[in-house]
């Protein structure tokens, strides 16, 4: 079972790394958490950094506060958790899809902000990643059309 996760850590790192040599993200770098844990920090669509923890016990890809002070804002919070729940259905296209299989996706608020979980099923933890990251993106493309306020509040984003 140690072995399993330890691999399956190697494929997220791998995986992120893929990201980072792309030039996709920068400033990539991990740092051993309590229970196996792996806890990821790079910088990506924004100046501060995002941090995605890798929890073996749970297979669970998480990425915890990555949308700050959204709890006051009920439209924001349902637009955003029905991004994430779309994607696990067929009315989206299937390059951008979560396959349940594989993959299953899920946001909550806590203390006002919104944490996103991937739980990996079996070893697909770098199509984790992948689809992790694509989600994300996804999540800040509506947040740039439909709530920039939010970006400027809470980013620092320019207002042009």
């Amino acid at each position: 079972m140690e072995r399993t996760r330890g691999r399956a850590a190697d494929g997220v790192a791998i995986a992120l790394q893929r990201y980072a040599d792309r030039g996709v993200f920068r400033g990539l770098s991990v740092t051993a958490g309590r229970g196996g844990r792996q806890n990821f920090s790079f910088t990506w669509l924004t100046r501060r950094p995002m941090s995605l923890t890798f929890e073996p016990k749970r297979g669970a890809l998480v990425f915890k506060d990555l949308l700050p002070g959204v709890g006051a804002n009920r439209a924001l919070v349902s637009d955003l958790k029905a991004i994430v729940d779309d994607h696990a259905g067929s009315g989206v296209p299937a390059h951008r899809r979560l396959d349940a299989r594989r993959l299953r996706a899920a946001c909550a608020v806590r203390g006002g902000h919104l944490t996103l979980s991937l739980q990996v099923r079996g070893q697909h933890h770098e199509y984790a990643v992948q689809r992790g990251l694509n989600l994300v993106n996804q999540l800040f493309l509506l947040l740039q059309a439909s709530y920039p306020e939010y970006l400027i509040e809470q980013f620092g984003f320019s207002a042009e």
